[in-house]
This record gives C-alpha cells, sequence and structure tokens, in this order.
C-alpha cells in the first residue's frame, strides 16, 4: 500500500528562528534599559552647599560612574552566544539542503575516513505521475551474508530551487531482508502540483544507524 509523505518542513524550523530571533533582540533591549537604570541609580545626586576640595575623597566618588557588575557581564555574553548560534542555525536553514550535503560529503572525503562496507545495493530508483499523485519507488537487494531486519529508506524531496521541502520515512515491504533477496519502497504524494524539482534516498534501521548502499542502477 503506498506510503504517505511524512512531512519534515523547514519553513517551521525558519518560523521558530525567527520567534527567537525577535525575542532575543527584545530581550537585549530590555537588560540594555535595564543596565542603565541600574547605573543611573548608583550616580549619586548632586547636593547643594560648597564645592568640596580639589583632593576631597568625595569629590572623586561623585566624577566615576560604577561599571556593570560580574553577572551584568555574564548576562550580555551569553545573549551574544545566544543571538550568533540563533543566527547560524537561520544561515543553515537558508542555504539549500543539497548544498549542504554536498559539504558534508567532502569534509567526509578530506578527513579520510575510511569507507565503510555496503550491505545493500539500490538497484532502481525512479518516479512516476498519475493524474494529481506522484510516486516514488525503489527496489533495494541485501548483498551482504547476514539478515537486514527493520530497514527504513529516507527520501529527500528538493524544489526547483535545490531547497529541502520535506523528508518522508517509508518502509520497505519487508520487515526481515534475507542475504541476496529484494525489497522495495514506495512514496506517494496525492496532492502533486509540480513543486517537487528533485529527490533522494538513503536508508537507515529503524534504531538509527544509516546504512550505506552501493548504487548498481543500470545506467549509473
Amino acid at each position: 500500500m503506498p506510503t504517505p509523505l511524512l512531512t519534515y518542513n523547514p519553513l517551521t524550523i525558519r518560523l521558530w528562528l525567527a520567534i527567537s530571533a525577535i525575542l532575543l533582540m527584545l530581550g537585549y533591549v530590555l537588560f540594555r534599559l535595564h543596565v542603565r537604570r541600574v547605573r543611573k541609580a548608583r550616580v549619586p545626586k548632586p547636593t547643594s552647599g560648597p564645592v568640596a576640595a580639589p583632593n576631597s575623597p568625595r569629590l572623586f566618588g561623585n566624577s566615576v560612574r560604577p561599571g556593570p557588575t560580574g553577572l551584568v557581564e555574564v548576562m550580555h555574553a551569553a545573549l551574544i552566544l545566544l543571538a550568533l548560534c540563533v543566527a547560524a542555525g537561520f544561515v543553515l536553514i537558508v542555504v539549500p539542503q543539497a548544498t549542504v550535503d554536498r559539504l558534508a560529503q567532502g569534509i567526509r572525503i578530506r578527513n579520510g575516513e575510511p569507507p565503510t562496507q555496503e550491505r545493500i545495493a539500490l538497484l532502481y530508483l525512479g518516479d512516476e505521475s498519475k493524474g494529481k499523485e506522484f510516486h516514488i519507488r525503489g527496489v533495494i537487494r541485501n548483498i551482504s551474508t547476514q539478515p537486514i531486519e527493520k530497514l527504513d529508506a529516507m527520501v529527500r524531496l528538493y524544489a526547483g530551487d535545490g531547497n529541502l521541502l520535506e523528508t518522508a520515512v517509508i518502509r520497505m515491504d519487508s520487515e526481515i531482508i534475507a542475504p541476496d533477496a529484494t525489497a522495495s519502497f514506495h512514496l506517494t504524494d496525492p496532492d502533486y502540483k509540480g513543486q517537487i524539482g528533485s529527490y533522494a534516498v538513503d536508508f537507515k534501521l529503524r534504531q538509527g544507524e544509516p546504512l550505506p548502499y552501493k548504487d548498481m542502477r543500470r545506467g549509473s
């Protein structure tokens, strides 16, 4: 039976990041106003009467405005750090997911990570449109000597500009894939309006462990 799309929408994350940035800016403004009030409260008010002598400790004390306390400095640094984290997260969301994937792959190659032995092979990955429905199908084979249990496909859907639309987690048609046996997955968008420009697939065990695969599609 076709599996409906399970939504992972970056627009929601963008919204939460924007709200966090607004709250941080508001908190920073309130924080600065509070510091300013505290500093004004610590400055003694001028008194009428004879002016103290130049060497008077009172005159020196009135001429110096006390600086912020250590707690205020820590709060200031924490606000700046949180603002930088929100800004970095927003940049990561704005950058197209396809670009992030290429950068991550390049970092792994440069770090010289040892290649992982593939346990599955991707035999087929294709799509078709039927009326208002958009279908993505794939077939894999277990090329290891041990059964593979509870394998899921993670299909990332991209818009035409490369931005990630959503990620769908699709279960295989077999819970246990014996050695040299095949299994398939099927993803359906019931209300397709041409919003998908491209897609990619990865595989993972249901416990969360990613499973590298060998691309054995014809022509690839």
